[in-house]
């Protein structure tokens, strides 16, 4: 081994803001299966070991650099730049910290056996890198890429319960196709859509306290005010003149949660049914709103009959799979039925970075204007009013008017 210090030490400045200063100590030469190995002052170790072909440039990234506490991670720099960087376990907040200030972006952890497999098994068989996976569930196209990668859930997502020891970890993908978001996780979320989902987000005897909340909201507050404006309005030019219609028109909104809607739509003059498949919700429905309600899920629900309008209020970005759940809808439609449907807007929310809710661990699906384009002509459907909009809540949302019968 050679070692030459430099004296005194070359001071240069680093990062986008050319306000990191760096001192150039020494240079090492290190024979072929030589190594050197640098310490923290906890007592961790990073080894570099010189081979005859090149350099073995860290330890074993899910073994020996975990025994000593450094976690590998990629990270790209705003040009563009990638780098590997070992972060100690218990500075990882001062790392995030670092990566913000300098406006470095995380694209991946190294530094476990699993997410180096997930890795592998990404890069040789699921498609994400090289083409060769079941492809994008809106346009089949076979390539990805990452968007936002999450250890731990960002500020204002609700904490749903876990199994003890199950790991938070997750990542956002985005078809190179159609621009579809995809989030990816193996966390299993049946039990959220089980009665935790209401538990986490209102409690036992929030739902009444949060429905009352909402509809006392001014038109410049209400995302629902909106909604029912619009939708009333445009019923009004797709519907033949109802005037000496006995019956009012009908509307099902699946997935009724609070029934902020339908309360909405029931003060407008249309005959509402809510349908939801968690009991608290529907007897709400019944007991406070006054319609009609259904226990139960669109796909297995029986004797629903067919309604003028069915609504979908952002609700297919909680299904793994919105294409079925959506054509499904078609069955309920009557025969100039209309379907109206509300997503997040992921072509907006990208753009503010990955604490937006429209890509919290709920949603398996955020929407690009293609990709709800694509849903609307796979389930059957055809496109007639497609529009973007942010909401008075700040919520990124596309909106869309479809009825049956694919392509026009």
């Amino acid at each position: 081994m050679r070692f030459t210090p430099i004296q005194p030490p070359r001071v240069f400045t680093v990062g986008p803001k050319r306000d990191i200063h760096l001192k150039d100590c020494a240079r090492i030469g290190l024979e072929a299966d030589e190594q050197v190995t640098f310490e923290t002052a906890s007592g961790a170790e990073y080894d570099v070991v010189r081979k005859s072909w090149g350099y073995y440039a860290t330890p074993s990234l899910n073994r020996r650099l975990l025994q000593f506490g450094l976690h590998a991670a990629l990270v790209k720099s705003p040009d563009g730049t990638f780098y590997v960087f070992l972060i100690e376990g218990d500075r990882i907040e001062d790392f995030h910290g670092y990566c913000a200030e300098q406006s470095l972006k995380l694209v991946r952890w190294l530094d476990g056996s699993e997410k180096l497999v997930e890795l592998e098994a990404a890069l040789e068989g699921s498609g994400k890198q090289d083409g060769t996976g079941p492809g994008c569930t809106m346009c089949g196209e076979r390539s990805s890429r990452g968007v936002f990668t999450y250890e731990a859930p960002p500020p204002g997502e609700t904490r749903f319960p876990r199994p003890a020891g199950q790991p938070y970890k997750r990542e956002v993908v985005r078809c190179q196709g159609c621009g579809h978001f995809t989030s990816l996780h193996e966390m299993d979320l049946n039990a959220l859509y089980a009665g935790e989902y209401m538990d986490s987000t209102y409690g036992d005897r929030g739902l009444r306290r949060a429905f009352e909340r909402i509809v006392a909201l001014g038109p410049e507050e209400s995302d629902n005010r909106g909604r029912v404006r619009r939708i009333v309005e445009y019923a009004r030019g797709h519907f033949p003149s109802t005037e000496e219609k006995a019956a009012p028109l009908s509307v099902l909104d699946v997935g009724s949660g609070l029934c902020v809607f339908l309360h909405g739509m029931k003060a407008a003059g249309w005959r509402c049914t809510a349908l939801d498949p968690d009991s608290r919700a529907v007897q709400h429905a019944r007991e406070a709103v006054g319609v009609e309600a259904v226990e139960g899920d669109l796909m297995t629900a029986r004797g629903l009959g067919r309604y003028d309008l069915v609504t979908f209020n952002k609700v297919l970005e909680h299904v793994k799979d919105p294409v079925a759940l959506l054509a499904k809808a078609r069955e309920h439609l009557s025969a100039r039925g209309l379907l109206y449907l509300e997503v997040p807007d992921g072509e907006a929310a990208v753009q503010d970075g990955p604490g937006r809710e429209e890509f919290f661990i709920e949603h398996w699906h955020v929407f690009s204007a293609a990709s709800l384009a694509l849903l609307a002509g796979r389930a059957g459907l055809s496109l007639r009013a497609l529009e973007r909009l942010r909401e008075p809540s700040g919520k990124y949302t596309l909106r869309a008017f479809l009825v049956a019968g694919a392509g026009g």
